[in-house]
């Protein structure tokens, strides 16, 4: 029998669990400072949500989904994505949609059968943001600006954030015809996948990362010679607002991103700190995503962040905090029973404790404590139990003073 993980998925243990919640507690008090309400979506849908939300076409609902038949002969999948979910959760929730605009986020696990690589994994973890309600170059700025502001706040400041716009559907049907027009007679240079994606879904040959393919890309037809002058203001208006906040930017005329939904604003912010999987947040703007849905006519934009890709830029620089006030050392036959209650009284006013029942050696609890990377030691032994007293060790410098238990809880809350 196998009982090992499967590829492609992680098991986070303690050792790596500060860092990971300092990035979403980061993440959750600017969502509140921005008055982002969170909301909590279903790991599986119906397949159908994907795959109209998503695009049949695209590589996530064609090779990378995780569907299956439940016992009741319907198609279910693990989201691969968290936006398609919660247009679906907006739409179907008419309490919401019938606001004028609503903000959310979400944080969970995302699944997608790829090839397991560093920052790309089969179950990865995102949090992500969504606006419903107009179609105003403000909300992509605050978009922008909320996933600026979590990097900043975190410490991160080996990225570039790329934008970009790909104008209305109209203009983009025009640009993917001068798009196809381009490859057409360069269709032995591609890889197998940009092959097959010039036929269905040409814009995602611009994302293509392998070498063969960005060399060709270099001079093919960008998107913004293709935009009316409505599409044209709306991302000038959406550069003065990032301009004016002092949020630099690069723009990119071949960022499209890789989902049918998108329209207009794209955006990604990358770094040079991750090989190959670059991109640690992205996003853009989806006008008609709501109506796909049978909602009424509801413009949006969001983004999501990739936790696993922010925990590897993080995790040579973060120090880690203590995370114990104290441990108890307990020696002799009678301390056992002190120190159980006395670590019971403690918790009960709100001050972290642990201790070892089995107790053992001086040297040996003292290698726990080491490992436990506690602020406070307290040692109770049976010279302790007579004179009513605890010493009580800083674990750092080394001091002891010694307290009655009468005052002790009193005095911890003092010093801690």
């Amino acid at each position: 029998m196998n009982y090992t993980k499967a590829p492609g998925i992680e098991d986070i243990f303690p050792d790596r669990i500060e860092l990971w919640n300092h990035i979403i507690d980061t993440a959750r008090t600017v969502f509140k400072e921005y008055n982002i309400k969170e909301i909590i979506l279903p790991i599986m849908e119906f397949t159908e949500v994907f795959a109209r939300g998503i695009g049949d076409e695209t590589d996530i609902v064609s090779k990378e989904m995780f569907t299956f038949e439940d016992r009741g002969g319907r198609n279910l999948t693990l989201r691969p994505e968290g936006t398609a979910s919660l247009v679906r959760a907006y739409c179907e929730n008419g309490d919401y949609n019938r606001l004028a605009s609503s903000k959310f986020f979400y944080c969970g696990p995302m699944f997608r059968a790829e090839k397991p690589q560093k920052g790309r994994l089969r179950q990865f973890n995102q949090f992500g943001v969504e606006f419903f309600g107009e179609d105003s170059a403000y909300n992509d700025f605050e978009i922008i600006a909320v996933m600026d502001t979590i990097t900043k706040r975190l410490g991160i400041t080996n990225y570039t954030l790329l934008i970009n716009s790909i104008g209305k559907e109209s203009e983009r049907n025009i640009y993917v015809n001068e798009l196809k027009k381009y490859y057409s007679d360069k269709i032995d240079k591609l890889c197998e996948n940009c092959k097959r994606r010039l036929d269905k879904n040409a814009l995602r040959i611009l994302d293509c990362k392998e070498p063969g393919c960005n060399v060709i890309k270099k001079d093919a037809p960008v998107i913004k010679d293709f935009l009316d002058d409505e599409s044209l203001k709306h991302h000038n208006e959406l550069k003065g607002l990032l301009d004016n906040a002092g949020i630099k930017y690069v723009e990119n005329p071949l960022l499209v991103r890789g989902l049918d939904y998108y329209c207009k604003t794209t955006f990604e912010f990358v770094t040079d700190s991750l090989g190959g999987q670059n991109t640690f947040a992205a996003g853009g703007r989806y006008n008609k995503l709501v109506e796909m849905f049978s909602g009424k006519p509801k413009p949006a934009v969001g983004f999501a962040a990739g936790i696993e890709r922010i925990f590897l830029m993080l995790e040579s620089s973060f120090k880690a905090e203590t995370s114990l006030d104290i441990f108890i050392i307990h020696t002799g036959d009678k301390a056992k029973p002190k120190a159980s209650l006395t670590a019971y009284e403690l918790r009960n006013a709100g001050i972290s404790v642990d201790f070892d029942p089995v107790g053992g050696s001086f040297k040996s609890q003292m290698k726990r404590v080491n490992r436990e990377k506690c602020r406070f030691v307290i040692i109770i032994s049976d010279d302790e139990l007579e004179g009513n007293y605890a010493t009580v060790r800083d674990a750092q410098t080394r001091e002891e003073v010694k307290i009655g238990f009468d005052t002790l809880i009193a005095s911890i809350k003092n010093m801690l």
